[in-house]
């Protein structure tokens, strides 16, 4: 485990910085109205909203319509927006919201999957990156352990380690406190670990 752990850590650090300054340019010019910054903020985020999205809610048209919602009401808002410190994070954060506030509102909650039906829905996901990486022993483990924890411990090692977010952005984005974060991911790590 301290291998597969390790793998997500060491990922997770690469290139953040350069990541939040292009991310403020882009968001910068698109408050101007450039239609460009705002595609490549699309193309930058669609992917990474849309997976963590179907950690949350199991309903692909409900995600990829929330997702739309968001982008669109960006580019309604684009003079209006404000300067932010992450790009990614108010991202996350919006379509979090709309995505809880959609779940609410069409009632349609759905159950915790089986092990099978996340299973088979990840892998597919992953043999694109397993193709293109050696580590796929340990990518494989990981995955597999991902689907066996609570959907809580999913979000927060999902929203640390494949979305590069602090504890502090993590809090703030699930409602808790830093302490209860470091804590709830401590225990989604000791929970993979016995899985593994």
């Amino acid at each position: 485990m301290g291998d597969d752990v390790n793998v997500l850590m060491s990922n997770s650090s690469k290139g953040t910085k350069d990541k939040h300054a292009d991310d403020r340019a882009l968001w910068l010019t698109l408050s101007n109205g450039n239609s460009l910054a705002f595609s490549s903020l699309y193309n930058r985020y669609a992917n990474p909203l849309f997976n963590y999205g179907m950690h949350i809610c199991y309903n692909r048209e409900l995600v990829k319509d929330c997702i739309q919602e968001l982008f669109a009401w960006l580019w309604k808002k684009r003079h209006e927006l404000s300067p932010v410190d992450s790009v990614k994070y108010y991202l996350f954060k919006s379509f979090r919201n709309i995505l809880i506030k959609a779940i609410n509102q069409s009632k349609k909650f759905t159950e915790e999957p089986d092990e099978q039906h996340f299973l088979t829905q990840e892998l597919s996901k992953e043999e694109e990156i397993i193709a293109l990486d050696k580590e796929n022993y340990h990518k494989e483990k990981v995955t597999k352990a991902l689907g066996r924890i609570s959907k809580r411990q999913r979000e927060i090692v999902i929203l640390r380690f494949f979305n590069e977010m602090s504890y502090a952005e993590i809090s703030s984005l699930m409602g808790i406190s830093t302490a209860s974060a470091h804590n709830l991911l401590s225990k989604a790590l000791q929970a993979m670990k016995v899985i593994i």
